[in-house]
């Protein structure tokens, strides 16, 4: 079970970097309909008062919860895709399904 922290002072680069090294796949996060800089802040992007935490994630959690915990949490649309960064996951997919597509 891998745990990717997140914070409200975590940056999109550390959560991406965290999802590349623990399941070789990458996590899209959005401001509104375009990719999120690099360097924002979690709480610049969040529409919630929530401080965020640990997300525990095992190779087979589904692609459809962390979309949601991102959504649920902090209001931030997220998307996994592949390793490459090609091609978005279906929702069905685990984690590790999607770092192969």
């Amino acid at each position: 079970m891998a745990t990717i922290r997140v914070t409200k002072a975590s940056t999109v680069k550390s959560i991406k970097r965290q999802f590349t090294e623990e399941f070789n796949c990458n996590i899209r996060l959005y401001k509104g309909n375009q990719f999120a800089d690099e360097k924002t802040k979690i709480s610049e992007l969040s529409k919630t008062d929530s401080a965020g935490g640990e997300l525990d994630l095992g190779a087979r959690s589904r692609v459809e919860n962390v979309e949601r915990y991102f959504m649920e949490t902090f209001g931030i649309k997220a998307q996994i895709s592949n390793a490459d960064d090609t091609k978005l996951a279906d929702n069905s997919m685990t984690l590790t399904q999607a770092g192969k597509l």
